[in-house]
């Protein structure tokens, strides 16, 4: 009799403690390449393009991006729950991996490589371009991140796949941003520049995304569960998840400062410090690649400490770095922007991985809640989020800017901006995010769930 009760737990801590094979992960990983090329790039030079080639105010650049995020909220929720009951051989998810990448590829066509239009026409072509990558990026994203809470048990293994996750995303951002930028310039800035570089990027997340789809295929396959509650009471039980609200609250304020610091980041290097777009591709290439090498780190200190410990150093320290930036003017030497690249690399390495690596833990503790798989609707929850904290973000800075009196111009001219509109840029680079920043530490504080929770919650479940 005490066989057979033992069994199952002893089956399942075998799972718990079961270690990926390194191929699996790399596979899996190989998807946030594409995701934040997607990400970025639309975040640092979508803005940029409408205020600097086509000669368009940043208050529509970011009115458009925000129409876009909150189509996107009713595109995510529908994709996260339609996947949670997908039945096929590839699994729930796999399937819209594919779809993705190539509706993906065709949006940055659409974005950077626009017909000549002017006027309402071209207002209109990039509000159509902008849903159709909304809809790609949804399609591919939600299914991603909601495999990353059925691949593994292990509290501890979740943190190891995902830093492969957030490795792929430091080389992403070197490409989305360091990569990009080159390109623009090599290919003689404006029209044509952006073009040539939208339509490589297209290329590079294509590949990368489609690799993430046959690179899942050994992946461990979860199938729906049958019980089925009245949609009231499921969202009551999401409502009542503590440490899932704690942890959306602090995703938002997280991307917002992202948001704003990549808006404004290509508008304040060229502005206020005067280094151009070389300066850009220093300050990126620096971050992520020390970023890229902080990862492992970051897996020690959180297995050494705990997770959310490690998040609240990792995000105090990405503060400060913020900050810093309001003492910086057109006298700033490479150096200096090469160390603040530095250390943000290692801060925002180690944000990125370890909130991203909580979100599975909150979706084992729903199951263990409710007996419900329903990792896609977290899934969904966490990527509108996302969207909703960067079009917030870009829409604040953007018409923060134009209230500011931030003057638009063509063809990558750039002109005298007035004193309102510099102080608005070292709002949107520095002062505004720091304070978010504050506002995810307040909310981190009060996160409760770790392994030993977890735990607790299993034995009440039995």
């Amino acid at each position: 009799m005490s066989a057979s009760v033992t069994a199952p737990r002893e089956v399942e801590k075998a799972v718990a403690h079961e270690r990926l094979p390194t191929s699996l992960c790399v596979g899996f990983g190989i998807g946030s390449f594409g995701i934040s090329i997607l990400l970025n790039t639309t975040t640092v030079f979508f803005p940029a393009m409408m205020t600097t080639v086509l000669g368009q105010s940043a208050a529509v650049a970011g009115l458009l991006l925000t129409i876009s995020k909150t189509y996107d909220a009713f595109a995510d929720v529908a994709i996260g729950a339609f996947s949670d009951r997908v039945k096929s051989p590839r699994g729930r998810r796999r399937p819209f991996l594919l779809a993705g990448a190539v509706l993906s590829a065709l949006s940055f066509i659409m974005l950077f490589a626009p017909p000549a239009f002017t006027g309402k026409a071209l207002i209109a072509w990039m509000a159509l371009a902008l849903i159709v990558y909304s809809t790609g990026y949804s399609l591919f994203s939600v299914p991603y991140v909601a495999m990353s809470g059925e691949m593994t048990d292990g509290y501890e293994e979740r943190t190891r796949l995902l830093s492969f996750r957030a490795f792929f995303i430091s080389f992403g951002q070197i490409a989305a941003s360091a990569g990009t930028a080159g390109l623009i310039a090599w290919a003689g800035g404006g029209r044509g520049g952006y073009a040539v570089m939208g339509t490589a990027a297209a290329a590079a997340l294509a590949i990368t995304m489609i690799a993430s789809f046959f690179g899942t295929r050994r992946a461990r396959i979860v199938h729906a569960t049958p019980a089925r509650i009245p949609r009231k009471e499921a969202l009551k039980t999401l409502a009542s998840n503590r440490p899932f609200l704690l942890l959306m609250g602090v995703k938002l304020a997280q991307y917002m400062a992202i948001s704003m610091i990549s808006t404004t980041k290509l508008l304040f290097l060229l502005n206020v410090l005067k280094v151009g777009y070389g300066g850009l591709v220093n300050l990126t290439l620096v971050q992520n690649l020390v970023s890229a090498v902080s990862v492992p780190i970051w897996v020690k200190v959180a297995k050494k400490i705990g997770k959310r410990p490690a998040y609240l150093l990792a995000t105090a320290t990405l503060g400060l770095l913020y900050l810093s930036w309001y003492w910086t003017d057109a006298n700033i030497s490479m150096t200096a922007i090469w160390v603040r690249g530095a250390i943000n690399g290692v801060a925002a390495s180690g944000t990125a991985l370890l909130s991203i690596a909580m979100l599975p833990d909150v979706m084992e503790y729903d199951f263990r809640r409710t007996g419900l798989r329903r990792e896609g609707v977290f899934s969904s929850v966490y990527t509108i989020l996302e969207k909703l904290g960067y079009a917030l973000g870009a829409g604040v800075i953007g018409i923060y800017l134009a209230y500011e009196h931030y003057i638009p111009t063509m063809q990558g001219k750039l002109v005298t901006q007035p004193h309102s509109a510099i102080i608005a840029l070292y709002g949107g680079a520095s002062l505004i995010p720091a304070g978010l920043v504050v506002i995810s530490l307040i909310l981190m504080w009060f996160y409760p769930l770790d392994e030993k929770l977890l735990r607790k919650t299993e034995a009440l479940a039995r």
